[in-house]
C-alpha cells in the first residue's frame, strides 16, 4: 500500500501512460463512497476576476492589461486515507433505475460509464427510435431554460451570415486583446534582440483587428491548399503558383505576424502556471462556448489529443490515439448537436480542477469540474474507461456464452458484464440489464441483441470522436516551434466547429464543414481584406470572383491588347449571371474580371449577391 505522500507524488503521471495508470490504481486499490467525500486533495485557489469588456479603441492605447496573478496555484491540502465503499450488491433481484424529469428544478444527474475493456467504439450518432429509454423527459418551457443555441446572447437569427456565427466565438474583443499583446511583444522583442542588417523584424508595423482576421483567413486557406513549405503558397513556380495568397497578404508580412503573435505579457509571468501563455485566450473562448448553448439532455466527456512531439512538461502519450504524442484535452460535448460546451487542458498535477476527493482520482476530478454547471438538472452523462478493479466493485466471475449477461446492483447503481467478442463491463445508474435490438442482423438474418446500456452508449459516445474526424480534413494547425501557437490555431478550429454546429441548428441549412469553412474564408476576406498588389503577377486573369471586390477603390481600365497589338475583349462577369453573353473592352484590373462600364461595373462592386456564386 502506498503512503499518502507517494500517492500525491505519482498523481502527475496517472494519465501520462495508460499502462502506468492501471498499475497505479491496482497498487493503491482505490474506491469511494458518495457519502464520504472529503474534498482535500490538490485544492486550486480561486481564479482572478476576468477583465470587464471594453469598447474598441486604437491598439496603441488598448486598455487590456494582464492580471498580475494569472491562474490558480495548486495547494497541497490535508490528505485522507483511501477507504473501501460499503456497497450492498444484489444479484437475485431486478434493478429498477430511478426515473427523473429533465428539469432545472430537479436535483439529480444520471450517468454511466464503461469500465475495464470497452466496447468497440464504432459508434452510431443517430438515435435509434426503437431503443426506448425507460424514463420520460420533460423540457421546461421557460425561455431562460430553453435548450439549444442562445441566439439572443450574440444577436444571431435565421438570416445571420456564416461570419456572424464565427465572430460569436472569435470576437473582435478577443482579437483586440491578441493584437495588443502581439504589438507589445513585438516592441519588447525589437528592444532586446540584436537583429541582423536584413532582418524581416525591422519592418514591423503594429497589427490591428482587421489584419488579424485576414491572417486567420489566410491560415485557414492554407489548409485547403496543402504545400510542403509554407512559403510555397507565395511561390511563382508555375507548378506551385497560387495567386490568391499574394493578393490577400504579402508573404513577409504573414510570416512576421506568425512570428510575433502573442497572448500574454512575458514580464509578469507567474512561476508554475503552465498555461500562462494562453490564459487570456482560453478564458475568452471557454466563456463564449458556455454562453452560446444550453445543452440537450445527453452529454459526453472524452479525451482528445493535439499532436505535439516537442519538449513540453505536460506532453502525453496515448497509444490508442491516432497521434499518440501530444497535448491532452478533456472535452465536454452535447450529443444532440455535437457542440463543444467546455474543455480542460491536462497539465499534470497542476491541472485546474475543482476540489475533489482522492478516492475518485484525478479523472474523477476532471468529470466533476466539467459537469459542475449542469449538475442537479436532470442531464445524462456518458463517460469512458473507468477501471473494473476499483475497490468495492462486485465480483462478476460467471463464464458466459456469446451474448450472455451477468449483473449486480445496489439501490442506485448497476454493474453489468456482457460477452461480445470479449467481455464488456458497464456501470450505469440509468439502465437495467435488459437486452434491446441493436439495429443489426447476423449472417443468418437474426436481429442482434445487446444490453440497453451498450446500445445507448454506442449511440452517444462518439460525439467527440466525430469532431476529431471532422477537423482532421480541414484543420489549420501547422507544425510550429511554439506549443501555445499550435493550441491557439486548434482553438480556432474548435470555434469553427461550434460555429458550424450553431449555424446548422439555427438556420436549418445543410452543408458540409469543408464548404462552411470555405464560405467563412470568403466572407472574412470580403469584410476585412484590402487588395494587395503582387509585383510578379502573371498568366491569364482568373474569371472567378475576388473576395475583396466589395472593399477598396476600383476603377475601370482597358483590356490589354493581344501580342500582335490587336484590340482584345473579355466577357462581362455580371452579364454571365443573367445568361447573357456580352464582350467588353473594359475590365477591373484589381479584380481581374471583364465588366461593362455601365451598369455592370457598379453592380459588381456594390452588390454582394450576383446570383449564382462566382467561385
Amino acid at each position: 500500500m502506498l503512503s499518502d505522500a507517494e500517492i500525491a507524488d505519482q498523481l502527475d503521471e496517472i494519465l501520462a501512460n495508460p499502462e502506468s495508470d492501471d498499475e497505479f490504481f491496482d497498487e493503491i486499490d482505490t474506491g469511494y463512497d458518495d457519502d464520504d467525500f472529503d474534498m482535500d486533495i490538490l485544492v486550486p485557489s480561486s481564479s482572478p476576476e476576468p477583465s470587464s469588456p471594453v469598447d474598441a479603441q486604437p491598439l496603441s492605447h488598448f486598455p487590456f492589461q494582464s492580471p498580475k496573478t494569472v491562474g490558480p496555484k495548486v495547494q497541497h491540502a490535508k490528505k485522507t486515507p483511501l477507504h473501501t465503499p460499503d456497497f450492498k450488491w444484489k444479484t437475485n433481484k431486478n434493478f429498477h433505475p430511478k426515473t427523473f424529469d429533465f428539469d432545472y428544478s430537479k436535483l439529480v444527474i444520471n450517468h454511466y460509464s464503461s469500465i475495464g475493456q470497452t466496447h468497440n467504439h464504432t459508434t452510431h450518432i443517430q438515435h435509434n427510435p426503437g431503443n426506448k429509454i425507460n424514463h420520460t423527459t420533460h423540457i421546461p418551457h421557460h425561455p431562460d431554460n430553453k435548450c439549444g443555441v442562445q441566439k439572443h446572447e450574440f444577436n444571431l437569427h435565421d438570416d445571420s451570415s456564416i461570419l456572424e456565427f464565427f465572430e460569436a466565438f472569435v470576437s473582435e474583443f478577443l482579437l483586440g486583446k491578441v493584437a495588443f499583446e502581439t504589438n507589445r511583444y513585438a516592441h519588447q522583442f525589437l528592444q532586446h534582440e540584436v537583429l541582423s542588417e536584413h532582418s524581416r523584424a525591422k519592418g514591423w508595423k503594429d497589427v490591428d483587428i482587421s489584419e488579424l482576421y485576414v491572417f486567420i483567413a489566410t491560415t485557414l486557406l492554407m489548409s485547403r491548399n496543402k504545400k510542403l513549405d509554407m512559403k510555397d503558397n507565395w511561390s511563382n513556380d508555375p507548378l506551385l503558383y497560387t495567386p490568391i495568397f499574394g493578393k490577400i497578404m504579402c508573404r513577409d508580412r504573414y510570416l512576421l505576424i506568425l512570428r510575433m503573435i502573442h497572448f500574454c505579457n512575458n514580464e509578469i509571468q507567474v512561476s508554475g502556471n503552465r498555461l500562462f501563455k494562453l490564459d487570456m485566450v482560453l478564458d475568452e473562448v471557454r466563456a463564449n462556448f458556455k454562453a452560446a448553448m444550453v445543452p440537450f439532455q445527453n452529454l459526453v466527456i472524452d479525451e482528445s489529443l493535439v499532436l505535439w512531439k516537442g519538449r513540453l512538461s505536460f506532453k502525453q502519450f496515448i497509444k490508442s490515439k491516432r497521434h499518440r504524442f501530444g497535448i491532452k484535452f478533456f472535452v465536454l460535448c452535447d450529443v444532440e448537436t455535437d457542440y463543444i460546451l467546455d474543455f480542460i487542458i491536462y497539465t499534470g498535477a497542476e491541472t485546474r480542477l475543482l476540489p475533489y476527493d482522492i478516492n475518485i482520482g484525478i479523472s474523477g476530478g476532471v468529470v466533476k469540474t466539467l459537469i459542475a454547471p449542469y449538475l442537479n438538472k436532470g442531464y445524462n452523462l456518458y463517460t469512458d474507461n473507468c477501471k473494473k478493479n476499483r475497490r468495492g466493485m462486485p465480483p462478476l466471475k460467471n463464464k458466459l456464452s456469446a451474448g450472455g449477461v451477468q449483473s449486480s446492483h445496489t439501490k442506485n447503481i448497476m454493474v453489468l458484464k456482457w460477452l461480445d467478442r470479449r467481455e464488456v463491463f458497464m456501470l450505469s445508474t440509468l439502465y437495467d440489464d435488459k437486452l434491446a435490438d441493436s439495429g443489426k442482423v447476423d449472417r443468418k438474418g437474426v436481429m442482434i441483441k445487446k444490453p440497453n446500456c451498450v446500445v445507448n452508449y454506442n449511440a452517444c459516445m462518439g460525439s467527440i470522436d466525430k469532431t476529431d474526424m471532422l477537423l482532421s480534413s480541414v484543420e489549420c494547425v501547422r507544425k510550429t516551434l511554439k506549443w501555445y501557437k499550435k493550441i491557439f490555431f486548434h482553438l480556432i478550429d474548435l470555434c469553427i466547429l461550434n460555429a458550424f454546429s450553431t449555424y446548422k441548428t439555427v438556420t436549418g441549412k445543410v452543408m458540409s464543414l469543408a464548404n462552411f469553412q470555405l464560405e467563412l474564408i470568403r466572407q472574412l476576406l470580403e469584410k476585412y481584406s484590402s487588395p494587395t498588389k503582387s509585383p510578379n503577377s502573371r498568366g491569364r486573369p482568373t474569371s472567378k470572383d475576388q473576395p475583396f471586390r466589395l472593399t477598396g477603390r476600383h476603377f475601370p481600365s482597358d483590356v490589354p491588347t493581344t501580342n500582335t497589338g490587336k484590340a482584345n475583349r473579355r466577357r462581362c462577369a455580371v452579364c454571365i449571371k443573367k445568361n447573357k453573353r456580352t464582350d467588353t473592352r473594359y475590365m477591373c484590373s484589381d479584380c481581374d474580371v471583364g465588366l461593362c462600364v455601365t451598369p455592370c461595373f457598379g453592380i459588381y462592386h456594390t452588390k454582394k449577391n450576383l446570383g449564382t456564386k462566382l467561385f
